[in-house]
């Protein structure tokens, strides 16, 4: 499914998600320094999947929430408490980092809750939030959680569960609102609204980091890392980034925010749970990618590099270069990508800018093609967007020829052709025709020739 047949959601817009795999030698005892060059190669998909959490554009910048009925009445000196007033100082409560005040809003009854609640909030205090904002969400009840539905008829008659949308923004880096959706039951007691449970809501993508556990938050020039391993841990990673921007600037220039966002789990369960698939889906992946598309950074929620701390740590020092200015690359060239920008262009071009300076031979970095052709398969189109999936069992050989296509441009055309190539067919306001436009206004060739050529390339570099 391309990101064009995504069924929308009202007032949100599909996720770019980026996955990336790390690769060893396909020839067992190779020479060791071959073994110790091995990258990871990106691969990515259009559609989402399990990874969709898609950023909303339209909620207020600060902590509120909306209007919701069900007034608790006889509190004190005759006031009313509606569940709006709850949500609202709870959201207000995380903003200021006032562990008291938040706790005033669980359940005075159930002490395992506000003993859970009270560790989820310290999983938040270094998260640097700008607003938190709870909203009640209209879903059918039969959606809800079991357990939900258990505790609101436990905790009596006037007790409910309800979907709760929560949209936050972190202090510095998101400039709209990043959302997802929770599930509470709220119980009255004397007058007054209490959460008496809470639960990440069913379905892909809800799990944040703090429901996962204790968040540190590392600040370097460039990146702020949100992670559950140690500072020790996330340092190197910080380090990275600023080095990967200083290599992006150098080909795409300085007009991006030049800032990530990074967030980094400490096992692969605990990254699947964030990303709300199964763990064996990302033993391989060494880091995602997700954000808007064909948006300014300056008025989106900035995209979320999430690590996978094992696969990461198994790369090379060369190939946690290549991994990470691949990354970068995507959240600079955000606004230049669009859902209509061919998977071919959008990873080969931040492969173009990750292989820069790593000082690896073609032939290795495209391995796996070499042996294609080495064995006479013939090579007909450029990689397709459904050649991205990764499901697709030559996923490796997609990236390579999307790589080599972007270096014949630059090779050919010069660098400077490449760049405006990739502007130009990702310009906002344009649509899939705006791809064609751009290799006859920029290159002066046509996708046809550009793909004769580009095989002619392929026998010639790799040959």
């Amino acid at each position: 499914m391309s990101a064009s047949q995504i069924p929308p959601w009202p007032g949100k817009t599909p996720d770019k998600v980026r996955p990336f795999r790390r690769r060893g030698s396909l020839v067992a005892g190779v020479v060791v320094s071959l073994i110790a060059a091995a990258v990871a190669v990106g691969f990515a998909t259009r559609d989402g999947g399990p990874f969709k959490d898609a950023f909303g554009d339209d909620g207020p910048g600060k902590p509120g929430v909306v209007e919701q009925g069900g007034v608790a009445r006889g509190g004190v000196a005759g006031q009313e408490d509606t569940v709006a007033d709850l949500l609202q100082r709870r959201a207000s409560a995380l903003v200021a980092k006032d562990r008291s005040e938040f706790l005033a809003t669980v359940d005075p009854q159930d002490a395992e809750l506000r003993q859970d609640q009270a560790r989820w909030f310290d999983n938040l205090t270094e998260v640097p939030l700008a607003a938190w904002t709870y909203r009640m969400a209209p879903r059918e009840d039969a959606r809800l959680p079991a357990a939900a539905v258990a505790e609101a008829v436990t905790a009596g008659l006037d007790s409910f569960g309800s979907f709760v949308d929560v949209a936050l923004r972190i202090t510095g880096y998101d400039n709209a609102d990043s959302t997802h959706d929770e599930v509470y039951v709220f119980t009255p007691r004397e007058g007054r609204w209490y959460v008496s449970g809470r639960w990440v809501a069913p379905g892909r993508g809800n799990q944040q980091l703090w429901d996962v556990g204790k968040v540190n938050a590392l600040r370097s020039d460039h990146a702020l890392v949100l992670g559950l391993p140690e500072d020790d841990e996330l340092e190197p990673i910080a380090d990275e980034v600023d080095a990967s921007v200083l290599r992006v600037d150098e080909v795409w220039g300085k007009a991006w925010p030049r800032k990530v966002l990074v967030l980094v789990t400490r096992t692969e369960d605990e990254m699947a749970d964030l990303l709300g698939g199964k763990a064996s889906a990302y033993a391989q992946l060494a880091a995602i990618t997700r954000g808007e598309l064909g948006v300014a950074e300056e008025t989106a929620a900035a995209e979320r590099v999430v690590i996978n701390p094992r696969a990461y740590a198994d790369l090379s020092e060369v190939g946690k270069r290549v991994i990470m200015t691949h990354e970068v690359t995507h959240v600079a060239v955000r606004s230049a990508t669009q859902e209509w920008t061919p998977m071919w262009l959008a990873e080969g071009f931040a492969d173009y800018i990750g292989y820069q300076g790593s000082g690896l031979a073609v032939r290795f970095i495209a391995q796996e093609l070499v042996e294609d052709l080495r064995g006479g398969m013939e090579i007909t189109a450029l990689p397709s967007d459904a050649d991205f999936k990764t499901t697709n069992a030559r996923l490796p050989q997609a990236y390579e020829m999307a790589w080599l296509a972007c270096s014949m441009i630059a090779e050919e055309h010069g660098e400077a052709k490449l760049l405006a190539f990739v502007r130009q067919a990702g310009a906002p306001g344009g649509s899939a025709a705006s791809v064609e436009r751009a290799f006859a206004a920029v290159l002066g060739t046509t996708l046809a020739q550009f793909t004769a050529d580009w095989r002619e390339y392929l026998d010639e570099t790799l040959s």
